[in-house]
């Protein structure tokens, strides 16, 4: 079936002003690159990158008299990263604590006489293989026995706290700290 030519309807353009920043000297960082964009007033982007990675933010609603950059670091740093990447925590599952757990678990319940020392030393054992259970996830197939046989019907709920810090969002806190000290210095230096 033929298709109608339909005049075109003009492309509606936007022009806006972007001002980029290039960071370096942050300790331990790669070097930072800072796009800034005010769109209107209370409208404004970001977008940090550093070593191949970026993450923008877009706000339509900031606080009036300010722009993008003085907005940006008024923000709780945890704020920031919550909007850079809404799944990012800063714990992350560890199957080193959650090994660890087990075994604490496991003595408690020798020591209260709920299970036996044969029992104990191979619930101990088993939990040796947990140290190496990239997920909660992966416990289901892997170990669902044993997680069922320490902590019951839904371990998975006793498990939350088997975490570690997680390296990803501390490197990104460092790096929002980095943008911020850094466009703090630029408002000084314009305002002098």
């Amino acid at each position: 079936m033929p298709t109608e030519n339909k005049p075109a309807t003009p492309l509606q353009v936007e022009r806006s002003t972007v001002t980029k920043l290039v960071m370096t000297g942050a300790p331990n960082l790669d070097p930072i690159t800072v796009f800034l964009e005010d769109l209107a007033p209370c409208r404004g982007k970001i977008t940090v990158s550093c070593w191949g990675k970026s993450w923008t933010a877009y706000w339509g609603g900031m606080w009036d008299g300010l722009n993008v950059g003085q907005f940006f670091c008024e923000l709780n740093t945890g704020y920031i990263i919550g909007y850079f990447d809404q799944a990012m925590s800063p714990r992350q599952f560890s199957g080193e604590a959650l090994a660890k757990k087990v075994r604490v678990t496991v003595l408690k319940d020798r020591r209260r006489g709920e299970i036996g020392q044969d029992e104990a030393r191979e619930l101990f054992t088993e939990a040796e293989d947990l140290r190496e259970s990239p997920s909660i996830d992966h416990l289901h197939g892997a170990h669902s026995e044993l997680m069922h046989k320490i902590f019951g019907d839904e371990w998975w709920h006793l498990t939350n706290d088997a975490t570690e810090p997680n390296p990803d969002y501390a490197y990104l806190e460092r790096i929002v700290h980095a943008v911020q000290q850094a466009l703090r210095q630029e408002q000084q230096q314009e305002a002098a």
